[in-house]
């Protein structure tokens, strides 16, 4: 634990470290968390951003989180107390919201009561012994980090932008450190937003509780069916647009669930038709005989689904919420929390420029799964002793699979 505050420290140190202190700073409540002591320090806060770099200099702190409140009194110990006076609108999008194929390899969970091992997400009980007492390890790779920042930009550019009207200099975009990205919006109209105006804002990103019938569907039970029309903002025009390019690649239309074999076989033989028809002005929403108008339910539920964004609803709500401060070190992999603009997003790689520590040092490696930094390919590596890249070693020290080589 040593050598990590030490690296961490050295790291707050240095004049270059690109900390971005938060808007209205002796607003905000800051909070630690440590490497070498159990819990947090928290509801403290700072003079100005120096006294904070002292602070963190000398103590290298895992984990440095500061309020997306803004408070009259951010020290006072208890919420009540602090006077509470806004607070920014944050969404979290994080991979292990997701079910996917690579979690399945490198992130495991055993039970500490039998032994028993598995890998992907951590179940709620022990598949063997039924205990509830497990210890997860999580891990990142480049299909993880993807998916988070597709969805982050989903987000930016599909509702926070076009729905909300929110403009890009209000936008901030962070990469988290570790499986994830954070959404800051700024805006001063947004802050004084109630966690229950935050929930519906998760909703609509969400797409929860869409209803077939209030997005331009009209059953008829004669004539031309009236569906959503793409020109109409909002979650109507979307849908259109997701049901008109489900017809300009109809292959597509074999993955829906609840379409069955003969409806998928109608509609992709007219698929060419029904996309025509759907642009028109209005749109037509005309299916093939044997495909009935709740056909259309079926399929916009797929396209909702395929449309929605997922984000973590706890920290968007949470008016109080910790965020973590953009520059600092993730304690869980040495990585830099590192704001990014909008534009730099899409070409964003975490593992390159994520990294702030050269040098090498040798490490005793436990079981450490393949991962790429900095553009070299590390294998799965197990009770080896082996001298790396700073990077890399504090990686896995971070991640509790090696140790400091004596």
């Amino acid at each position: 634990m040593t050598f990590l505050i030490k690296q961490f420290a050295d790291y707050y140190r240095n004049p270059i470290t690109p900390l971005t202190p938060p808007r209205q700073f002796e607003s905000r409540e800051f909070a630690f968390f440590w490497f070498d002591r159990e819990g947090v320090f928290r509801h403290t806060n700072f003079v100005n951003p120096e006294e904070l770099v002292e602070f963190i200099s000398k103590e290298g702190p895992a984990h440095i989180f500061h309020s997306a409140a803004y408070y009259d009194t951010p020290d006072a110990p208890q919420m009540p107390l602090k006077g509470w006076r806004g607070a920014d609108l944050v969404f979290d999008i994080d991979a292990d919201h997701f079910d996917l194929a690579c979690q399945k390899q490198h992130d495991s969970w055993s039970c500490l009561d039998c032994g028993h091992r598995g890998y992907g997400h951590r179940p709620e009980q022990c598949i063997k012994c039924n205990s509830t007492r497990l210890k997860a390890f999580k891990w990142m790779c480049e299909e993880c980090l993807s998916h988070s920042k597709a969805e982050a930009i989903k987000i930016i550019e599909n509702f926070l932008i076009p729905d909300m009207g929110i403009s890009k200099k209000n936008i901030m975009v962070v990469f988290s450190g570790h499986r994830g990205y954070h959404i800051h919006s700024i805006a001063p109209e947004l802050r004084i937003l109630g966690s229950q105006e935050r929930r519906e804002i998760v909703d609509y990103i969400s797409g929860t509780g869409i209803e077939y019938r209030y997005h331009g569907f009209v059953e008829k039970s004669y004539g031309v069916p009236k569906g959503p029309d793409s020109k109409t903002p909002g979650w109507e025009g979307k849908i259109a647009e997701g049901i008109q390019r489900l017809f300009q690649n109809p292959q597509q239309l074999s993955h829906i669930p609840g379409l069955r074999t003969n409806q998928i076989r109608l509609l992709k033989e007219d698929a060419q038709a029904i996309y025509k028809q759907l642009t028109e002005t209005p749109p037509r929403y005309i299916t093939p005989k044997g495909v009935g108008q709740k056909a259309w339910y079926t399929i916009t539920q797929y396209v909702v689904e395929s449309l929605a964004a997922v984000v973590d609803e706890p920290v968007t709500t949470d008016i109080h919420r910790l965020i973590r401060l953009p520059g600092s070190l993730h304690g869980k992999t040495g990585f830099q929390v590192k704001k990014l603009e909008f534009s730099e997003l899409e070409d964003f790689d975490p593992f390159k420029d994520a990294q702030v520590f050269s040098g090498t040092t040798t490490v005793k490696v436990l079981d450490a799964p393949a991962f790429t930094l900095n553009g070299k390919q590390y294998p799965p590596m197990r009770a080896i002793k082996k001298e790396l890249p700073l990077s890399a070693a504090m990686l896995l020290l971070c991640k509790g699979v090696a140790e400091l080589a004596n």
